[in-house]
């Protein structure tokens, strides 16, 4: 059983590999051409390393939709902490949005962005009134990325607006919230856990992978957990309600979210895990 457990874990972790390597030429998956979508998709699309991929739209905004997919999938590389311009430097960590929103927010496991645009305005629960597309948008930024708000003008702002318009097809479903675990989760419990599935990619010291060195403005081939250049304690991901289905259905990257590698106590013992360990505080701007 070790040993089929095993490879699952190196077979998901070169899936991962595959995924990353597709950063490094987003060129490739996003010229326009025989077959270029005219239409925002009819079924629920599939941006994943072994799916259609992306494609830019033959649509007069199809431009604005192509700088919005690459916004969601190399974040760090057009505003990121380190990139030249620093006026562009909205996000203050090194993560891409297809961290948590998995193949540029088409998984259904993996916190999806399909529908979102549909969705808003709506109410919400944290900030206790009804807030916009572009308002929920800037959470992100200040959150999960841990930097500022984007201008409501930019071409940014514009350009994750036309994405997530174009990604809004109707009845968008996505996976049901984790249940409650026999035991409430365990940071000692999910460090035994660490280090047998996740420190493999994430690295023994959760600070993750980058694909050179600090300031090259690469990013990661597997992000950090915890630590100055991940998410901050006020994103989303800090909670259990997010983090513990994400990790069951989605972690290792590879597996079949409906025959998960992690037992449900197993994920709530991860997601306490990531509560124990230091991040940055979040700082409302």
């Amino acid at each position: 059983m070790k040993s089929i457990a095993h490879l699952r874990l190196f077979l998901a972790c070169c899936l991962v590999t595959a995924g990353a390597l597709g950063t490094l030429f987003p060129a490739l998956a996003q010229q326009p051409g025989q077959g270029a979508p005219s239409s925002p998709p009819a079924t629920w699309p599939d941006y994943s390393v072994n799916g259609p991929g992306f494609v830019t739209p033959a649509v007069s905004d199809g431009g604005l939709i192509a700088h919005g997919y690459e916004l969601v999938t190399r974040t760090f590389a057009l505003i990121g902490p380190e990139v030249d311009d620093a006026s562009k430097r909205f996000a203050g960590n090194n993560l891409a949005c297809k961290n948590c929103h998995l193949d540029a927010g088409t998984k259904r496991s993996g916190l999806p962005l399909v529908g979102v645009f549909r969705t808003y305005p709506k109410f919400s629960v944290r900030s206790g009134r009804t807030i916009s597309l572009t308002e929920r948008i800037d959470e992100c930024m200040t959150r999960s990325m841990n930097g500022r708000a984007l201008p409501p003008d930019s071409r940014e702002m514009a350009a994750f607006v036309a994405y997530l318009r174009f990604i809004g097809i109707p009845d968008a479903d996505v996976a049901p919230a984790a249940s409650p675990a026999a035991q409430p989760g365990a940071a000692a419990r999910g460090q035994a856990v660490f280090d047998r599935i996740c420190a493999a990619c994430h690295q023994s010291d959760g600070l993750g992978k980058r694909w050179g060195s600090a300031a090259d403005g690469r990013g990661y081939v597997f992000p950090p957990l915890w630590g100055p250049d991940s998410f901050n304690d006020g994103a989303g991901m800090d909670r259990f309600d997010k983090a513990v289905g994400f990790v069951r259905h989605n972690m290792p990257r590879g597996i079949d979210p409906a025959s998960p590698l992690l037992t449900l106590q197993e994920a709530w013992d991860v997601a306490a895990l990531l509560q124990s360990k230091p991040r940055p505080k979040y700082r409302p701007r």
